[in-house]
């Protein structure tokens, strides 16, 4: 009976995600990246509210955590979960880290994708996509410039296919990122912990006395971020007397 129960408990962990180092999920993009390029693979950036947003629970329960996407990922890419928690502590450093990152790739809505090659160019962008592992890995082996694409052309009989420049930024998934105009001053997620929080608005990602220039239509305004509530953000805006509240919409 011991020796069954052994052979049972060896064989759950090679079988679960726990049981395969390789497929740890890093918040670093530095190291991630520095990783990757180690062992010639991608980085795969996952953009998340693990705590509130549901179609990224749902990305990671269909997709992520399942073992046929981890052992996928063991020889293709470093995984790296960026979080945007509403109750989950995070260390300052985190939080301006993600914050920042954020911003350089345009997050405008969870789950957001990014996979970047070992030098950090971006070579697509996605998000949740319906069928599972199985569908996810399929569409990540299209990616022009990935390595799996890569591979594939090279052992072809035919004449190679010219990979797309790495800078294109393709969608591997049906919907590519729409092209956001935005119209109005939007506050869309605040995340942190009460000693350290930010507000998502419009493009933008700020903390409590920071400034930034927000896109507005066709330019951008300077926006000052005077305080975080729960649900709303009080903000001064470039022009306007008054400060202006923007209250959290429903995700």
């Amino acid at each position: 009976m011991r020796n069954n129960l052994l052979i049972g408990t060896i064989f759950y962990l090679l079988a679960s995600p726990l049981g395969a180092a390789a497929t740890e999920w890093l918040t670093d993009v530095p190291a991630a990246l520095a990783k990757a390029k180690a062992e010639n693979k991608n980085a795969l950036l996952f953009f998340t509210g693990s705590d509130w947003c549901g179609w990224c629970k749902k990305l990671k329960r269909e997709v992520f955590g399942q073992p046929e996407f981890l052992t996928y990922a063991q020889t293709n890419f470093v995984l790296v979960e960026l979080d945007f928690p509403k109750a989950i502590p995070q260390t300052p450093e985190l939080q301006a880290a993600n914050a920042a990152l954020a911003e350089k790739f345009e997050i405008t809505g969870y789950p957001t994708v990014i996979i970047l090659d070992a030098d950090g160019n971006k070579l697509a962008r996605g998000g949740y996509l319906e069928g599972g592992a199985a569908n996810y890995i399929a569409a990540l082996e299209k990616i022009p410039g990935g390595k799996s694409q890569a591979a594939s052309n090279a052992t072809s009989a035919e004449a190679p296919t010219p990979t797309v420049p790495v800078n294109s930024s393709p969608a591997f998934s049906p919907q590519p990122a729409p092209v956001i105009r935005y119209t109005e001053l939007t506050l869309k997620g605040i995340t942190g912990a009460k000693n350290r929080r930010f507000a998502l608005i419009n493009n933008q990602t700020l903390a409590v006395g920071e400034k930034a220039k927000v896109k507005l239509g066709e330019k951008q305004i300077d926006v000052l971020c005077q305080e975080i509530r729960d649900d709303s953000v009080l903000i001064k805006v470039e022009g306007e007397a008054e400060p202006k509240e923007l209250k959290l919409k429903n995700q």
